[in-house]
């Protein structure tokens, strides 16, 4: 009987230590709090605010942001902080839109997001008025019980390259 109370016991400390599984209240509240730290990051570009971006990010040794062009390999707050200095002589963002298709993961222990998503920016780049779609691919992680991005891709998104388009313009030229 003893070894069974014993047994039972340690059964149930040993349960009780497990990770910590979110709740669907919980998961739902944790997404908010992960779009909300992509929607300041939009803003945030659009009022240059190099510091409160850089306070989005992870202090993690695994931090990768990658942009656009091939060159765009950031790995650390130092270069992405570079990065935006120069972005600023070259872009404006007039209008940052809502995020739509957006799609959010969050790990059961709740330490680790996962988000897609894009939104229409209206702005000057180099002196070119323009009118983009803009897509993130993030990875989050909590840090002192805040979401912080560890991992980032953005790029912009062109209009008349998908696989369809270009079939059906080397289509055209081949009659």
């Amino acid at each position: 009987m003893y070894r069974l109370i014993v047994s039972l016991f340690f059964i149930a400390f040993i349960s009780g230590c497990g990770p910590k599984k979110l709740t669907q209240e919980d998961i739902i509240k944790e997404k908010k709090a992960v779009e909300s730290v992509a929607i300041s990051y939009n803003k945030l570009v659009a009022a240059k605010n190099t510091e409160a971006i850089l306070n989005l990010f992870s202090n993690s040794s695994e931090l990768i942001f990658i942009g656009t062009d091939s060159a765009e390999v950031f790995k650390n707050k130092d270069q992405v902080k570079s990065h935006l200095e120069v972005d600023w002589q070259l872009l404006d963002v007039s209008k940052v839109g809502d995020l739509r298709n957006v799609s959010i993961l969050i790990s059961t222990d709740g330490e680790l997001a996962s988000m897609l998503y894009e939104i229409p920016w209206d702005m000057n780049f180099a002196g070119q008025q323009m009118h983009v779609i803009v897509r993130f691919a993030m990875t989050m992680t909590k840090e002192s019980n805040e979401w912080h991005i560890i991992q980032g891709l953005g790029q912009i998104a062109t209009v008349g390259q998908s696989s369809e388009d270009l079939l059906a313009q080397m289509k055209k030229v081949k009659k």
